[in-house]
């Protein structure tokens, strides 16, 4: 259509149209002069329906691009969020197996250390026993050689008390020996202890490290998917411009 004014006749049979006491009789030129009026004013309509659906259209194009950005981004968290607590799952399981094997090799070592115990209880029992009964027969012996000379006797007695004091360093250096053993045994268990104890502190440390590295690089995805958004948020808004060749970050 001219974009030239319309002139004051079109626009005085505008306003009679508007007008609803238009008069009956008109002459011919009136009457076509009033047709093209309303051809005019139809088409005016029309443009003005036909700008209305457009803006309405581009609005609906602008609202399901933002829609589906937002979409997007909600799926990428989501993922996002599914693959820490998937990592973190794994970490959790780990560190369950590990501590039932510690659990099983505690209980392992226990279990040799009360058997040790009761291994040593039962030899020191059956020396006992054994010393007891050695007792009891060097008495016998004794009791049945008083009945004989003097001079046999003291010497039996001298006999007896050798034995008796060879007897008591075995027992010493074996209760010597006994309780070294159990000393090495002790510190292997606190040297044990103490590696693990370090171990585990390594461990905790490098998830620690994991955790920073794994909230960092999300922090980097993150302000990424924003740039982007702002980007189409632009974009969206000019149009189907396209974008310069570089712009500033």
């Amino acid at each position: 259509p001219s974009a030239t004014p319309v002139s004051s006749q079109y626009m005085g049979t505008l306003k009679m149209l508007e007008d609803k006491h238009v008069q009956k009789n008109s002459t011919e030129f009136d009457k076509a002069d009033s047709l093209r009026a309303a051809v005019f004013q139809n088409w005016l309509e029309m443009k003005k329906h036909f700008l209305r659906e457009s803006k309405r259209i581009e609005k609906e194009k602008a609202e399901n691009l933002r829609n589906n950005i937002e979409k997007k981004e909600a799926v990428k968290r989501e993922e996002a969020i599914a693959s820490f607590e998937a990592w973190k799952r794994k970490k959790v399981r780990e560190a369950k197996k590990l501590r039932e094997k510690k659990k099983l090799e505690e209980l392992k070592k226990n279990k040799a250390a009360e058997q040790n115990k009761d291994k040593t209880e039962a030899a020191q029992k059956a020396f006992e026993k054994w010393k007891e009964k050695k007792m009891e027969y060097l008495r016998e012996q004794s009791r049945k050689e008083k009945q004989s000379e003097s001079r046999k006797k003291k010497k039996e007695e001298e006999l007896v008390a050798e034995k008796k004091r060879d007897n008591m360093s075995a027992v010493e250096k074996w209760n010597e020996k006994k309780e070294e053993y159990m000393k090495q045994k002790k510190a292997e268990k606190i040297r044990e202890r103490r590696k693990q104890e370090i171990q585990q502190a390594k461990k905790e440390e490098k998830n620690k490290k994991a955790m920073e590295e794994y909230g960092k690089w999300l922090e980097k995805v993150e302000m990424r998917e924003q740039l982007e958004k702002k980007q189409k948020k632009l974009q969206a808004v000019r149009g189907y411009e396209l974008p310069s060749p570089w712009s500033p970050p």
